[in-house]
């Protein structure tokens, strides 16, 4: 495990200042999982900022065919702050992950009305069918 990561997993924001000076890349990955989709997912939302300031691509994706987005990971977790950092720092709110999947998507059928919210300021179609056909 990277430096970098064993960071993101402590939740340590100097320690991940530390990582990138030293040479680690803002678009590390590890077994496939990059640094910013496991921050997402972490709901850390300074570690989003700070990988993004040092170049991570929102809009990359992560894990098994790269088909996993971290905005779509911040939206399954209902983590409206990494949201909105992902969104500011140019990730598109409709995005489809895999098989077809969006971070409104994902949002509305887990219940997370703030970040729903978030995601229809930015942009999201609300009448954009999901995977499944349905709007």
């Amino acid at each position: 495990m990277s430096t970098l990561f064993d960071a993101i997993r402590s939740g340590d924001d100097d320690a991940v200042v530390r990582a990138l000076r030293a040479g680690e890349s803002p678009e590390a990955d590890t077994e496939g999982e990059t640094a910013l989709y496991r921050a997402a997912l972490a709901n850390e939302a300074g570690i989003v900022r700070l990988l993004l300031a040092a170049g991570a691509d929102p809009a990359r994706g992560s894990g098994e065919g790269a088909g996993d987005l971290p905005l779509c990971g911040a939206a399954c977790g209902g983590h409206t702050e990494v949201v909105r950092a992902l969104l500011a720092a140019g990730a598109r709110a409709d995005q489809e992950e895999a098989y077809g999947f969006t971070a409104l998507a994902w949002a509305v059928r887990l219940g997370h009305a703030e970040t729903v919210r978030v995601l229809l300021e930015h942009g999201a179609d609300p009448g954009r069918p999901g995977a499944d056909g349905l709007p």
